[in-house]
């Protein structure tokens, strides 16, 4: 049997995964071996948020002076960010430990353990020879109604102790530590009270608000508090990126200051070893007396600011701590039940969502409405209009009157964000110590001294929320206590009262004498109609006319340019701006006021608040400007120059605003003082909340007329505008926030259940 073999002659079909493999090998080798100058370079250019480049130039710069060298895992392989971050956590942690030998070797002389009794009686003496001392708490955390002080810090600036040269004793006592000898918490604050209630020795804290709750948390006041670092360091410069002693320490006394954060992470401070903790809490308060001694020198120029700071700022401390201590109470049946109507509406406006963009989206699978990456394209797409962003305050709200898309999906992304809020997150905001609800209150929230509250975002474990960013129906959730009431008390038309008062301009002076509306009464002289035309409409809505009063007002007040405006009023800029420039030209007092402040703004980079109690810096007002050739405003050869100019622009349009939201601020302030000395003598007042220009107070149910007439001179009476223009004020009674009836309302319903 013949056997025949056929020989297969054509060549072997190539194996294209062999041939990929040997590119992605040169790839490889030829990326491994980058030189690491070209490595950093293109690093240091990628997109990092600024945490993450402070880190990669820190290992940069041990790398180029031979700290450290590759990480093993880069071994072979491209230099990477993720191969450099991971040399930065081994770098912290050994540069953590180095810091902490070093803080011990070198702590001052003048730093002190008070351990003892015999300490603490000579600690107790000294005490009695000062007149202001700077305190601190050590604490195992943040919430003034759960955690617990573990050691209290002093400065004694006047103590001399030969043979050392060094002026001051800076002194920690440890009573709660894990490991080591120290006294008990309760010994050390029942021998130190004399000194805690004594107003006669000052007191000087950084951010005294959270010391003084820690020490009420266990039985004790923290009196005669003179100064707080935080909030002077804000009257003296608004503007700065961080308020905290350590960021302020090396920028202000040239003295390097390491976090908590980073020097502990999260280990609680009664774990750290006593030496350790002695060299950090002593330096807090040394570093808080030097930052007072600093702040003085500069409010010794600011005579005005300084006696506003004492008298208001100081003393508000205090109606904070009570205000916040106060708390809520809430009605999780009807949270659960709102958050719940909320969520039907969310899956309405997410089916409608679908139904309007699947037509433009490209992208296999349903369209993802929290992908931007998916949105940005459908969204242009569907509205014949790209979309630089998805950003919902500059690039959505300003077209969601023109576009229904657009107006489904902020509504949409706003109900989503309150449905978790009230169904989800809420409930696990109870405070389990007190058992109501409790929100921070914080007295320089804005760069104008407006109160700011907490915020929601805080971390997973925070019990505080923002209390004055509710919308109108969850304020029903709140309930007074049992045999309580609410009392709102708001400050009427606020704003343009004191815009009255600062530019004494007659037509708004005249509304408020004749106690007419100040929009319909400008409305009425624009537009040359009378008053009642203007006011209102048959279903107690705005008149146009007296809404777009209102809209040129606010943008005025609030810095708003003529672009937004026009967008605002539905025209074109330059019609917009000439509406506006006839509307102020018919109140020429106003209208110089207004320039002035632009000119103030212009020439020293700064306004004024009422009385000069207070600064708005806005020092871009005094950068020159970039010229920019006619014709060429949207070339973008001239785009930093255009950028520049708009700098400008908006810190003089921001003077007006600051003007009166400072002043504003003031009179908000010092009438919560006044009320909060008002609650103090009456039994089971309290003050409830402040929510921008509004002013609640807890009062028993059993008020009379004579207490609603005391609130209103509260609010009419404890700041005024001078003698020129009178405070209004609006009081509503309520069982539930929000849901209120008026005075007379009240008392009606009363005599007719008396008498029924």
């Amino acid at each position: 049997m013949d056997v025949k073999l056929t020989l297969n002659l054509r060549q072997p079909a190539p194996d294209l995964d062999a041939k990929q493999r040997v590119v992605d090998a040169a790839k490889r080798k030829k990326a491994a071996e980058e030189p690491l100058e070209e490595a950093w370079e293109r690093i240091l250019a990628m997109k990092n948020s600024d945490a993450d480049q402070a880190k990669l130039l820190a290992v940069k710069g041990a790398m180029e002076t031979g700290v450290t060298g590759r990480h093993p895992s880069g071994a072979g392989k491209r230099f990477s960010k993720a191969e450099a971050l991971r040399i930065y956590s081994d770098m912290r942690e050994k540069i953590r430990e180095d810091t902490l030998r070093k803080m011990v070797a070198e702590t001052p002389r003048n730093y002190f353990l008070i351990d003892n009794e015999r300490l603490l009686t000579r600690l107790n003496e000294r005490l009695r020879n000062e007149t202001e001392v700077a305190v601190d708490a050590e604490t195992t955390g943040v919430d003034v109604y759960t955690d617990v002080i573990v050691g209290i810090s002093l400065t004694l600036p006047s103590v001399s102790i030969p043979p050392l040269a060094e002026k001051g004793m800076h002194v920690y006592i440890p009573v709660m530590h894990d490991k080591g000898e120290q006294l008990s918490r309760d010994y050390v604050l029942s021998e130190l009270r004399w000194f805690l209630y004594d107003e006669g020795i000052g007191k000087v804290l950084h951010n005294a608000i959270f010391d003084i709750a820690m020490f009420r948390r266990h039985g004790y006041d923290l009196r005669g508090v003179t100064w707080d670092t935080m909030v002077a360091m804000h009257l003296l410069n608004e503007n700065e990126p961080s308020y905290r002693l350590k960021d302020l320490a090396p920028k202000y006394l040239g003295v390097e200051s390491d976090t908590f954060a980073e020097l502990f992470g999260k280990t609680p401070f009664n774990e750290i070893p006593l030496d350790i903790a002695l060299a950090y809490a002593a330096k807090d308060t040394d570093l808080t007396w030097r930052l007072y001694q600093f702040q003085r020198e500069h409010f010794a120029t600011l005579p005005t600011v300084l006696e506003y700071y004492r008298a208001v700022e100081v003393p508000l401390l205090y109606v904070i701590v009570d205000l916040e201590a106060n708390g809520y109470i809430l009605d999780l049946d009807f949270a659960k039940e709102y958050g719940e109507q909320l969520s039907t509406r969310a899956k309405e406006l997410h089916a409608k969502l679908i139904e309007m963009l699947t037509p433009y989206h490209s992208g296999e699978g349903e369209l993802n409405l929290n992908s931007p990456q998916q949105m940005k394209p459908a969204l242009s797409k569907a509205i014949g209009r790209e979309l630089p962003n998805m950003d919902a305050k500059k690039t959505l709200k300003p077209l969601a009157k023109e576009f229904e898309v657009i107006a489904y999906l902020l509504e949409y992304r706003k109900i989503t964000k309150l449905s978790g809020t009230y169904i989800d997150a809420l409930p696990t905001k109870q405070n389990p110590t007190t058992k109501r609800w409790h929100s921070r209150f914080n007295p320089m929230g804005t760069v104008t001294g407006r109160f700011s509250s907490g915020k929601d975002e805080d971390a997973e474990d925070s019990t505080s929320f923002n209390v004055q960013n509710q919308p109108e129906e969850a304020r029903k959730m709140f309930l007074a206590p049992e045999g309580k009431v609410l009392i709102s008390a708001d400050f009427k038309a606020q704003e343009i009262r004191c815009t009255a008062y600062l530019s004494g301009e007659p037509v708004l002076i005249e509304a408020f004498e004749k106690g007419i509306d100040p929009y319909a009464n400008m409305a009425s002289m624009y537009y040359k109609r009378p008053y009642n035309e203007v006011y209102k409409l048959p279903n107690g809505e705005d008149t146009p006319a007296r809404k777009a009063m209102k809209v040129v007002w606010l943008a005025t007040l609030y810095g708003m340019s003529d672009f937004s405006l026009a967008e605002m009023l539905g025209l074109k800029k330059p019609e917009a701006t000439a509406f506006k420039e006839e509307l102020f030209g018919g109140m020429p007092k106003l209208s110089a006021w207004l320039k002035a402040n632009e000119e103030d703004v212009a020439k020293y980079g700064f306004v004024w608040a009422d009385k000069q109690q207070r600064k708005r810096r806005l020092p871009d007002g005094k950068l020159k400007r970039k010229t920019i050739p006619y014709g060429k405003w949207n070339d973008p050869k001239y785009d930093d120059a255009r950028k520049h100019n708009s700098q400008i622009n908006r810190a003089m349009r921001q003077g007006t605003n600051a003007r009166v939201q400072g002043s504003s601020a003031i009179q908000t302030k010092v009438t919560m003082i006044k009320a909060h000395e008002v609650c103090a003598k009456r039994e089971g007042w309290a003050l409830w909340g402040t929510i921008h220009d509004e002013l609640v107070f807890e009062i028993p149910e059993d008020f009379t007329r004579e207490d609603i007439a005391v609130i209103e001179r509260i609010m009419t009476q404890s700041y005024r505008w001078g003698d020129v223009v009178a405070n209004g004020t609006d009081i509503a009674i309520m069982r539930r926030w929000g849901k209120g009836m008026t005075p007379e309302e009240w008392f009606a319903n009363k005599e007719s259940k008396e008498s029924a």
